[in-house]
């Protein structure tokens, strides 16, 4: 009974390149008459000693190879030596006449894909169909197999070419798989690198929050974020590295470890470092300058001696009440530290003079801020320095000097200085008069809140006083651009 498919391929014959050993044409006629019962094409070529197969098998291409046991100078097993030799996969079926069992099963073992009698030629459709199916799987599983071996070794290729380090660990954080880039890195060669874990090129708090950063992503599944942190390298020396990483998961979907990018950032970190001790030198260097400008006005005008240190110390406590920014609060400090600077050029009669000034010597005190911006407008400070000096004395209605400026014209900065300018001029002793006390103040800048002064910065200066978080008396002064955070 024929099947579905032998019908299918009488209708339309299968094309099939058949290399038969044989000696007898008449056998090899016969097997040709199944092969079209059997729906093929058959292309043949008839070959009978061992040069004539030699011949055939390096200048064509076989779809299968059916091979009389017996013949005069050649044998199935010599056959098959050959295939074996040459390493060709076409299937070989033995086609025999008188054949034992244990002949058969010889040639099995030896890469013969089956046997059949040629008294019962019936099977050879079957048999033939079948063995191409096997050798149509395993050439797709070879061409997989080659196409992973080419996909790992391209991925391998890149990794290795790759200047940051790759590498893969188990559960447990003990490498497993590293590229050569991770070797350099960390200093080790791989035979001594593999297998270990953070533990042993880090210190203990380090090797704790690389930990604690893989557990995070064990237990959450995101990718670990960017970590900077500090490894010891076989040699004593160290190395800054930035890492990120990703868990791996098995076909299950079940953490097996993880695997990560490491780069070596330890020039990035000490360029890092070097920056920041400039910084840290400028910052120091201007703090003194400025301190120096201070001391400065100070000698022209004794009866004010830390006026503006402490209004410094009042205007950054309320910057940072209103939450303004750590930049921004040290620039006020700063311009605090010199906000009557142009009291220099101002007659030290003037300045010192203990009674009630005249109309005409109130102007030329209020030329201080003119002159005080004058003498900063040319220094490239980070912050608008200049500007709080010219605007510390005006007020939000206009009423103010030297510009008569009004509203947001002022900026916040200026606003922050111009109250606590006024606050500490009043609780502190002048040449003329005695202290008025908080009290005063405070009724000062409450009563004029939102006229001369603004609400905001009267309200955060009225919560630091009265919760008792600043006090002119408890200031210390150990850094005159050392801006103090108060909670």
């Amino acid at each position: 009974m024929m099947t579905k498919k032998t019908e299918s391929k009488i209708g339309n014959p299968q094309f099939l390149r058949v290399l038969v050993v044989e000696d007898s044409e008449d056998d090899v006629l016969l097997i040709l008459r199944e092969l079209k019962k059997n729906g093929y094409a058959p292309e043949y070529e008839r070959v009978e000693t061992p040069e004539d197969m030699a011949n055939a098998l390096s200048g064509k291409h076989w779809d299968v190879i059916l091979c009389d046991y017996h013949l005069p100078r050649f044998s199935a097993i010599d056959a098959l030596a050959m295939i074996e030799k040459l390493n060709i996969d076409v299937p070989v079926i033995i086609v025999s006449g008188a054949i034992g069992e244990e002949t058969a099963l010889d040639c099995i073992h030896r890469g013969a894909h089956d046997y059949i009698m040629k008294d019962n030629l019936a099977r050879l459709g079957v048999a033939i169909a079948r063995e191409l199916e096997k050798k149509e799987i395993r050439t797709k599983r070879i061409q997989a197999e080659e196409a992973l071996c080419q996909s790992e070794e391209k991925y391998r290729t890149i990794l290795e070419r790759i200047e940051d380090g790759y590498y893969e660990t188990d559960i447990a954080g003990k490498f497993t798989f590293f590229n050569t880039a991770l070797c350099r890195i960390w200093g080790y060669p791989p035979e001594e690198l593999m297998g270990m874990n953070s533990r042993e090129f880090t210190d203990q708090e380090t090797a704790q929050k690389i930990y604690s950063a893989h557990n995070q992503t064990y237990r959450t599944g995101e990718p670990g974020r960017l970590f900077d942190y500090e490894i010891f390298r076989k040699d004593g020396t160290t190395r800054y590295v930035q890492t990120s990483f990703t868990l791996i998961k098995d076909s299950a979907g079940l953490p097996t470890g993880f695997s990560g990018v490491a780069r070596d950032i330890t020039k990035l970190k000490i360029l890092e470092i070097e920056r920041q001790e400039g910084v840290d030198r400028l910052r120091k260097s201007l703090g003194a300058t400025i301190n120096a400008m201070a001391i400065t006005v100070e000698t022209r005008d004794p009866y004010t001696a830390g006026h503006q240190r402490r209004v410094a110390d009042l205007a950054q406590a309320i910057a940072v009440e209103m939450h303004l920014e750590d930049k921004r609060v040290d620039g006020l400090g700063l311009a605090c530290m010199i906000h009557d600077l142009g009291k220099i050029s101002i007659p030290s009669e003037i300045l010192t003079k203990p009674t009630k000034l005249t109309n005409i010597e109130l102007q030329i005190v209020r030329m201080h801020a003119q002159a005080g911006y004058d003498i900063l407008k040319d220094i490239d400070f980070p912050w608008p320095i200049a500007r709080m000096v010219i605007e510390h004395h005006e007020r939000l209605d206009g009423s103010g000097y030297p510009n008569q400026l009004t509203g947001n014209d002022i900026l916040q900065e200026s606003k922050i200085l111009a109250v606590a300018d006024v606050v500490e001029a009043m609780v502190s002793h002048r040449p003329y008069r005695p202290s008025l006390g908080f009290n005063e103040a405070r009724d000062e800048i409450f009563k004029n809140r939102g006229i001369f002064y603004d609400a905001e910065v009267v309200d955060a200066c009225l919560r630091l006083f009265e919760g008792k978080r600043f006090s002119f008396e408890i200031v210390k002064h150990e850094d005159p651009y050392l801006v103090k955070r108060r909670s």
